[in-house]
């Protein structure tokens, strides 16, 4: 009887111990994942729940943020920033609470960043910006996390498919194999160029759009000539050649830009580009020289404005909007603006979309970017789960499917609204009380970059509409359609160049590419106004390099070489 009493006193020590390292295992391991145990762990919410997005937070969870605002962030209904449509569905819905600290216009946010850094305040749980010197500064300064293993465990399926779908989606934020922030994208080739030309004004003269340089040049030539728009003001081809600001970027603006001039002559400007397997810079291959000239000999000509060194993308919407421009070379959503707005103010006015003019059978020009920075981790932030179950929640309005929370939008009578008759729409004048984007209040605006204008040139082809998301599109403009068309085919064409070098902000970019990009821009708008010859380009590579590029140079191919490996 005693050694039955021993074995089962004996057994019942086991079992406890068994239990006791089981629950030190788990425990343990939660901690090595970089994970601190959260009020969702202690509840009993599993990574499986957060992942779902089927979970809710009993005591609400505060997610504190910083945002810079600018003149598109708007509210109704007496909401705020801290306060609207958006921060009550997340605690209604997730218990999460999100909490803004301050706000900003969005050219004093990286200065009041940097400031808190200075003086070691405490910063934000979370914050997404999209300039990578701030970002690089911010993960240098050792207060945000790796979310690698955080991405692991709790982002949904879905987000994994966006994020892991192209090597390149992290590449901007990856430090040493370790994935310091969640990448924030635009849509890809959103601001891609294509020519978009009066097609009132072909009409009227009897000619048709141009397909290649030769031909352009003529159709410019007979639009300052015979002026079909009725006066002397005609700009055959609008560029914005003073965009950037403090930081000039004449040729890859958003709104007429050159950048496909060059291209055509094998070169793309202020753009890495990868030649004989090392990353070079466009903007100081010999190949420069030669679309300088061709620019200075159009300005000559009088296809360009005489003042087209002033004008930024702005401006030159406004003379679009006034008739004044023949041809520009813009983003498929031209259509929607400032095309708009020069309809409304001239009459039979209309601009139609071509694929961008070849020189001896070639064309190129840049892929725009889709990597826009990223969301920040505060590194001792302790509720990782409850940010990806926000995450998760707000990525499944990404082409969403029938039925889902986000199909129509992001809410009700702000940014859609149903009409009496029970059909959609996004139209300001149906919404009571106004539009407004409750985007603008998210963390993070989630987005799959390459869905977009697919979906766009598939429907323009004749694809019969099926999701949601195609029969939101099939009743957009068919001008918008069809630019995303010609954007898909320059793809597949070969014809758009990416960017080679998607890294972060190197040394030499932090300290001197203020000074280079100054110089570029500098120096070429002289060129094109004739100030200077166009040979000063051999000088103007020379004080580049000199002053700073061939650091760069250095720089970005030792980043090259270790992600070719």
């Amino acid at each position: 009887m005693g050694k039955q009493r021993y074995l089962l006193a004996l057994a019942v020590i086991m079992v406890f111990s068994l239990v006791t390292a089981c629950s030190q295992s788990t425990n343990s391991g939660e901690k090595d994942a970089g994970n601190s145990p959260t009020s969702a762990a202690q509840k009993g919410a599993s990574a499986d729940a957060i992942q779902k997005g089927t979970y809710k937070f009993e005591t609400p969870v505060t997610i504190t943020t910083v945002k810079a605002t600018d003149a598109t962030m708007k509210f109704k209904n007496g909401e705020t920033m801290e306060n609207n449509v958006h921060t009550k569905w997340a605690h209604d819905q997730l218990g999460v609470d999100l909490k803004v600290l301050w706000q900003v216009p969005g050219e004093q946010f990286n200065t009041k960043l940097r400031l808190m850094l200075t003086a070691n305040e405490s910063l934000p749980d979370v914050l997404t910006t999209q300039d990578m010197t701030l970002l690089d500064e911010l993960i240098q300064s050792g207060k945000y996390r790796d979310i690698t293993a955080d991405f692991e465990k709790y982002a949904s399926p879905k987000m994994k498919q966006i994020y892991n779908a192209n090597p390149l989606n992290w590449s901007q934020v990856t430090y040493g194999g370790k994935k310091m922030a969640l990448p924030n994208f635009a849509t890809a080739g959103n601001d891609n160029p294509v020519m978009w030309v009066r097609q009132d004004w072909l009409d009227k003269l009897g000619i048709k759009a141009p397909k290649t340089f030769e031909e352009l040049e003529a159709v410019m030539q007979a639009f300052l000539d015979k002026k079909p728009g009725g006066s002397d003001n005609v700009i055959p081809l609008g560029a914005s050649l003073g965009s950037g600001g403090s930081s000039p970027n004449p040729f890859t603006s958003w709104l007429g830009e050159t950048s496909w001039v060059f291209g055509a002559l094998g070169t793309v400007p202020y753009q890495w580009l990868e030649k004989d397997g090392k990353l070079v810079h466009g903007s100081t291959l010999p190949a420069m020289k030669d679309g300088l000239a061709k620019l200075r000999d159009w300005y000559n000509k009088g296809y360009l404005s005489k003042e087209a060194g002033l004008h930024d993308e702005n401006k030159l919407a406004e003379l679009i909007a006034q008739g004044r421009v023949g041809i520009v070379v813009a983003p498929s959503w031209m259509s929607g603006w400032p095309n708009t707005d020069m309809q409304k103010n001239v009459a039979g006015s209309i601009m139609k979309p071509y694929p961008l003019p070849t020189l001896n059978g070639k064309i190129e020009a840049r892929d725009t970017t889709y990597l826009r920075g990223g969301l920040l981790v505060k590194k001792d932030f302790e509720h990782v789960d409850a940010l990806f179950l926000y995450l998760n929640r707000i990525f499944s309005a990404v082409n969403p499917e029938e039925g889902s929370e986000f199909v129509n939008g992001w809410a009700k009578d702000y940014d859609y609204t149903i009409k009496a008759d029970g059909t959609y729409s996004v139209t300001e004048g149906d919404i009571p009380g106004g539009k407004v984007s409750p985007a603008k209040y998210l963390l993070i605006e989630p987005k799959d970059p390459f869905i977009g204008m697919k979906l766009r040139a598939d429907v323009s082809r004749g694809k019969t509409p099926v999701t949601p998301s195609e029969k939101k599109i099939a009743v957009s403009g068919q001008d918008g359609l069809k630019a995303a068309e010609i954007v898909d085919d320059g793809w597949k064409a070969g014809i758009y160049i990416p960017q080679a070098y998607t890294g972060a902000n190197t040394p030499a970019m932090q300290s001197k590419g203020g000074i280079l990009v100054k110089l570029e821009g500098d120096t070429f708008i002289n060129i094109i106004y004739g100030k200077k010859p166009v040979t000063e380009f051999d000088n103007f590579v020379k004080e580049w390099k000199s002053l700073g590029g061939d650091d760069m140079t250095k720089e970005v191919n030792d980043w090259y070489s270790k992600m070719k490996k």
